[in-house]
């Protein structure tokens, strides 16, 4: 391990020499990694609501993480043994306060900490109950693509310290495209990451058969014959043997032979930011070696292409507006068979409900003000779950088309670099970040004005029941269509919003990218001794120290197993 410091010391020499900020994750999370050479954490990925908080209660045998209807999670929390139950909150400026388990929710969950305004950098909960996991310590990330930004941008940031990985999708629902790449992003971070399919009872024993087959040739797809290791899970007492399988196959054997397993986690992050390093000096060694002709070339199209950024700006701009200015319109259109369907609903709903109101027009008014309001907010947020993908489509068409300009010019520059100095640049991995927004609230307007209801105990109801009732249902049926243009209405704003993020997020990378090269490009001749040095220790290095990558075929064999 001395020598893994000294290289790890290296290396983060380097990134400050350099001033290659993009490494600093990579590099703090090998520091942690080394500094606890047999705690491993096993920390829970997945989208909102795939069972991730469930499944560590279940694990813990006992409900400590807040869960519901809603993306609860907000904050990293850490659950590990200890001999009594205790919860720390950890703050954002440095103090951590004591709390009651039960006290928890208040602070890692969104509904009582909305956008973390507590400021809580993070939370550790201890459980005598965890003794037979120890050291294995779980930490419970907030969901990606949950209803709140940040809370994703904090899972994406925990992710350089992950040590296992567990990422959770209910067993219903396919592999997404964001889940791809979360498993993508976490094969750079750990070799040890297992699929969990959450909610297992939802399927019969052959469909989870099916299921699993299919997801094992998808992910063979992606990453060859090795594939990953894939379980199903559900926290219900009627199917016990799937937790029994997960701890036999993934978690006994991950902490019986921690030792091991925390090494090969801290060689292959540690490949992997040797890797990244590589690419930079190889460009600063041409550049310190290159004959100054070479360099004023590179260093011209580098003057171009930070003159053009605006272009690059202004097109990301223009891809961005054309895909959230279609949004609206297209939600819209699709949501016509869905208006067609709630007005007939609300229709055969109310008069149901007109039949049993016998009450003088104000209190009529109200009735039907809060049945109709019960009804829209219970029926759009169903609409909202059930249309979700149809209205964040654009997100992710934003996203494809996006990442296609941000790999246009990342190409771009990596023909200047090897018409410059000869010098191949492998491909800088990227991943926007799709956020998927949360669904609108439901409002619903009153039937008549204000004057005609306050008159409305005048009224003798036996004369005009009737046209009033009618009335009702029409103004029923029109706050359906209202508040279905409303809820698309509200979706394109969100959905534009996120779609702005993105092309910051593309923006930033194509910056960043640029940076760094003009930054290789301040080497100087003096500077080559040492350039050449490094480059020769980390190669030999990598050559000689890096892990095989991800569990052997005996072992993946093992889990795959039914």
């Amino acid at each position: 391990m001395i020598r893994v410091n000294g290289i790890l010391t290296h290396v983060a020499e380097l990134a400050d020499r350099l001033h290659l900020a993009n490494l600093r994750p990579q590099i703090a999370a090998c520091q942690q990694q080394l500094g606890a050479p047999e705690r491993i954490d096993v920390a829970v990925f997945g989208r909102f609501k795939a069972g991730k908080s469930s499944f560590l209660n279940h694990l813990a045998g006992q409900s400590v993480l807040p869960i519901g209807v809603l993306p609860l999670t907000a904050i990293v929390t850490r659950l590990r043994h200890g001999p009594v139950e205790r919860a720390v909150v950890r703050f954002l400026d440095g103090s951590t306060k004591s709390i009651p388990l039960d006290d928890l929710g208040r602070y890692v969950g969104e509904n009582e900490n909305p956008r973390n305004a507590k400021q809580v950098a993070g939370a550790d909960v201890e459980l005598p109950a965890l003794e037979a996991f120890a050291p294995l310590e779980f930490v419970d990330t907030p969901g990606l693509d949950s209803a709140f930004a940040h809370n994703t941008e904090a899972a994406l940031q925990w992710l350089p310290n992950v040590g296992a990985a567990i990422v959770a999708v209910s067993a219903d629902a396919p592999l997404s495209e964001r889940d791809l790449s979360l498993l993508e992003e976490l094969r750079r971070q750990t070799p040890k990451i297992a699929l969990l399919l959450t909610k297992a009872d939802l399927l019969t024993e052959s469909q989870r058969i099916e299921v699993r087959d299919f997801l094992s040739r998808q992910l063979a797809e992606h990453w060859g014959n090795g594939g990953l290791p894939v379980f199903f899970y559900s926290v219900k007492p009627e199917l016990p043997e799937l937790k029994t399988a997960l701890l036999a196959r993934l978690l006994d054997p991950l902490r019986k032979n921690r030792g091991a397993a925390a090494e090969q986690i801290l060689w292959h992050k540690l490949t992997s930011l040797i890797s990244q390093a590589l690419d930079y000096l190889r460009v600063a060694l041409a550049v310190a070696t290159q004959a100054e002709a070479s360099r004023q070339v590179l260093h011209e199209r580098l003057v171009e292409e930070r003159g053009q950024f605006d272009a690059l700006r202004e097109e990301l701009h223009l891809l961005a507006h054309d895909v959230a200015g279609q949004a609206l319109e297209q939600s819209v259109q699709r949501l016509q068979p869905v208006a067609r369907t709630l007005q007939a609903k609300v229709t055969a709903g109310l008069e149901g409900q007109l039949g049993q109101w016998r009450l003088r027009l104000p209190l009529l008014l109200e009735a039907w003000r809060t049945w109709l309001n019960d009804f829209l907010n219970r029926e759009l947020s169903e609409v909202s779950q059930a249309q979700r993908g149809m209205f964040c489509e654009p997100l992710h068409k934003a996203r494809e088309r996006l990442s296609r300009a941000l790999r246009a010019f990342q190409d771009r520059l990596a023909e200047h670099v090897q018409a410059a100095l000869g010098v191949t640049l492998t491909q800088r991995e990227f991943v926007l970040d799709v956020r998927e927004p949360a669904a609108p609230p439901v409002s619903v307007s009153y039937a008549f004005d204000a004057a005609f209801t306050s008159i409305g105990w005048l009224i003798p109801m036996t004369l005009f029941r009737k046209p009033i009732e009618r009335v009702l249902q029409r103004k029923a049926r029109w706050e359906v269509q209202k508040n279905l243009s409303r809820l698309a209405a509200d979706w394109q704003a969100r959905v534009s919003a996120g779609v702005q993020e993105l092309r910051g997020q593309a923006e930033q990378y194509a910056l960043n990218e640029l940076t760094t090269l003009e930054q290789m490009l301040a080497q100087g001749q003096t500077d080559q001794p040492r350039l050449r040095e490094a480059v020769r220790e980390l190669e030999l290095f990598r050559a000689q120290f890096a892990p095989s990558v991800g569990l052997s075929a005996t072992a993946r064999a093992t889990e795959n197993s039914p």
